[in-house]
């Protein structure tokens, strides 16, 4: 079991750490490109954030459901307050990024508009909060079926 727990845990946390990076950094630059290159720009960011982000958020959303099995139809009731918060995180997640996140940048891809950047910059700020707790959640996971996920040392001595 731990191999799902440790491979949803690193991609929440590439994910917390990549979603900081565009909130603090890469798009308060998108403030400072320049009008004759920012179309251009705004593409490639779409284009080059896409690939960027494909695999570990792939990987984030499958373990979760995985996650989300054991702790509600398993044997993990343990788990179900943190699955339940790293879900609710998620869920927030996805619907800033398809109702807020993606019609933002469809409209800056005619153009820097401040109006839309600053929308932008808002619903980031809940959708990074939100990934936030996404990796709170995948570290308690992680460390509560570390510690009741334990090989049988007896069995292992035997052999």
């Amino acid at each position: 079991m731990r191999p799902l727990f440790i491979a949803h845990m690193a991609s929440t946390l590439f994910m917390v750490g990549l979603i900081w990076t565009i909130h603090v950094v890469h798009y308060p630059l998108f403030a400072h490109v320049g009008e004759s290159t920012y179309i251009e720009f705004q593409a490639e960011h779409v284009n080059r954030i896409g690939k960027l982000l494909l695999l570990p958020w792939l990987t984030e959303g499958v373990t979760l459901l995985g996650i989300l099995l054991l702790a509600f139809f398993g044997t993990r009731r343990d788990l179900r307050l943190p699955a339940f918060l790293n879900g609710l995180g998620m869920a927030i997640a996805l619907i800033i990024s398809g109702v807020w996140s993606a019609p933002a940048h469809g409209e800056l891809a005619d153009g820097f508009d401040a109006d839309v950047h600053n929308r932008l910059m808002n619903a980031n700020l809940v959708r990074t909060l939100a990934w936030t707790l996404c990796g709170i959640a995948a570290v308690w996971l992680l460390a509560r079926v570390w510690n009741t996920d334990q090989p049988d040392d007896e069995s292992a001595t035997k052999s």
